[in-house]
């Protein structure tokens, strides 16, 4: 019952994940197609980044927990620990989404000179590092400690691939952030194209387990 449970949040979740990232995308090559590349990008694609951002967090968790308590083997306290900083990323980046989309919001489009450094992409924002922390840090090590849960077949040992990519892309954010450098566009390669592919073998990995799964 436990497995059964965990392969349909799953497999759900990675669904639930994949929708948001494609809409996202969307968005994206609309205003790339439109306004070019901006750093900085337009307050509609600002707002929209922040909800689906918010909405995603809570699916990444679950998404986490599931792939914990469908590998009960050895390497369960991988899973453990993927959990753990899948968790310390929740936190970090739901604290600057959720700011930004209530105490910010509400202020705009006047924004008082006290909160400009929690605007999310100004420059010296305590927001953007937060979210730096989150995505880059929390959520490659959580990426990096899940990988080992996927072996054997080609389906598992792409995800794992996968996920390694992801943690290395990720954390190259933190690197770029903390150096002023253009490492930090390494994480929007994770965040973007590498978590889109994530999700959708994920959801085929759980649909294949949910079929394997006997009835109750």
């Amino acid at each position: 019952m436990k497995n059964s449970i965990a392969n349909r949040l799953g497999f759900w979740s990675s669904v639930y994940i994949a929708i948001l990232g494609g809409i996202y995308l969307l968005i994206l090559v609309f205003m790339f197609l439109t306004e070019g590349f901006a750093v900085i990008p337009p307050p509609f694609v600002q707002l929209v980044a922040g909800i689906i951002t918010f909405l995603t967090v809570p699916g990444l968790v679950t998404l986490f927990t599931a792939i914990r308590f469908v590998n009960e083997g050895d390497n369960k306290v991988y899973g453990s620990l993927g959990i753990s900083f899948i968790i310390l990323f929740a936190a970090t980046v739901s604290i600057n989404r959720f700011v930004q989309l209530t105490v910010i919001q509400q202020s705009l489009p006047d924004v008082p000179s006290d909160l400009t450094r929690f605007l999310p992409y100004s420059e010296g924002s305590v927001m953007l590092a937060l979210e730096i922390l989150g995505w880059g840090f929390f959520s490659s090590l959580a990426a990096a400690f899940i990988a080992p849960l996927f072996s054997s077949s080609r389906l598992n040992k792409t995800i794992r691939w996968l996920f390694i990519l992801y943690a290395i892309f990720s954390f190259m954010s933190v690197i770029g952030f903390m150096t002023n450098t253009p490492f930090t566009a390494g994480g929007f390669i994770a965040w973007g194209p590498i978590m889109m592919a994530l999700s959708v073998l994920l959801s085929i990995y759980f649909h294949n387990l949910m079929g394997n799964q006997p009835d109750d």
